[in-house]
């Protein structure tokens, strides 16, 4: 995220409600994004899925938390599902940093665990990571919906080549990007579509389906 003023640079923590941010010290107009922010998290796993909760207590918020906690525990440690505090005050900062306007919010983020033959703290982040996020409340709130939108991202980053992704991703090569996704992890264009998926790189360059 790089602003025209002093841009924050932030530290991950972890609460008993869920995660929240904390503030480290100005870095004049130096770029900071969630590839910065998640880098331990990413260091173990493949997949990492975060949800925002709306912030009023909301069905789609009950919903959307057992939906991911069932999906948590019946996947393996390669896969790591976490969820955001409502009540930290740099809530908004973080919707932010994902390129996201308003809660709820589903994301799902490639690992650095994916790249077995690397070291982690010498792999380029921007090379390799991007993330697909939804923030249809009607798919979130809906447990069969829901399933099928994890499900398929799961695939798309466990399986597909990130590179090759991120690089339609950053040339808004939409076809393309369909397609190496059905050919790497065999998931239904139309399918994936109508789930209105948006895939983001850090520092908030996005590209939405549907």
């Amino acid at each position: 995220m790089t602003t025209s003023g002093p841009a924050a640079k932030w530290r991950l923590r972890q609460t008993e409600t869920g995660l929240q941010l904390g503030q480290l010290r100005a870095f004049g107009t130096e770029t900071f994004t969630w590839s910065d922010l998640l880098r331990g998290p990413l260091g173990t796993v493949q997949v990492y899925a975060l949800y925002f909760p709306s912030r009023f207590d909301l069905p789609v918020d009950a919903e959307a938390t057992q939906s991911l906690r069932i999906f948590g525990d019946a996947t393996s440690g390669l896969t790591s599902v976490n969820f955001w505090d409502p009540r930290d005050k740099h809530f908004s900062a973080a919707l932010e940093l994902f390129g996201l306007r308003n809660p709820p919010a589903l994301v799902l983020v490639t690992g650095l665990q994916a790249q077995p033959t690397a070291n982690v703290d010498e792999i380029k982040l921007s090379d390799g990571l991007y993330c697909i996020s939804f923030t249809d409340a009607e798919i979130l709130s809906d447990r069969a919906r829901m399933a099928t939108a994890v499900n398929m991202a799961h695939e798309i980053l466990m399986r597909c080549d990130r590179r090759e992704i991120v690089g339609y991703i950053r040339g808004r090569k939409i076809k393309a990007l369909l397609a190496a996704i059905g050919h790497g992890a065999g998931v239904v264009r139309d399918e994936l579509v109508r789930l209105h998926p948006t895939f983001g790189l850090p520092g908030g360059f996005s590209v939405e389906l549907g």
